[in-house]
């Protein structure tokens, strides 16, 4: 992160401490990565995921399955979860994509305010997020770039970013 991402993030932090609205995916939890949609009938919840997340963004649900928490950090896509899963519910394969996921920006966005933010675009390794060719707009999304790592939830000032499912809604 560059200082003036730093300076820029704990200044929105003290101003929008209390407006602060995370945007986090709240209807069905994400699973791990590698996980099929047999998941829910094989997850036994022994919880081996969670334990083998070096990251840690591997926790329990409140339905008792793991999913993955990105304002915990990022995926490396290391596939340790998915090798110490013994149920099957979790599946590595390096020749698979982890997961199908891509980022959603909230209109709570500071850029959408005029107000000038780069964090998620400096996070962003993959180049998926850019910087809007207008003023006001939300930030422009290469969803073949995406690879769903999460990388720019966390850092996000005002929790604007989630990942959701290819798949839902859009």
């Amino acid at each position: 992160m560059s200082l003036t991402s730093f300076f820029a993030n704990k200044c929105f932090e003290y101003l929008l401490k209390e407006e602060t609205s995370t945007v986090q995916q709240k209807t069905m939890p994400l699973y791990p990565p590698w996980s099929g949609k047999e998941f829910r009938a094989l997850c036994d919840g022994c919880g081996n995921c969670v334990a083998a997340c070096g990251n840690r963004i591997i926790v329990v649900s409140e339905e008792g399955f793991p999913a993955v928490d990105f304002t915990q950090g990022s995926c490396t896509f290391c596939g340790d979860c998915a090798r110490s899963c013994p149920t099957g519910a979790l599946q590595f394969d390096p020749e698979q994509a982890p997961w199908h996921l891509r980022v959603r920006i909230a209109e709570t966005c500071l850029l959408r305010s005029q107000m000038l933010c780069l964090t998620c675009v400096e996070q962003c390794e993959t180049g998926a997020i850019r910087l809007p060719q207008i003023e006001g707009q939300l930030p422009q999304i290469a969803a073949e770039h995406c690879n769903g790592c999460g990388a720019c939830c966390r850092p996000c000032p005002v929790g604007a970013i989630s990942l959701v499912p290819i798949n839902d809604g859009e």
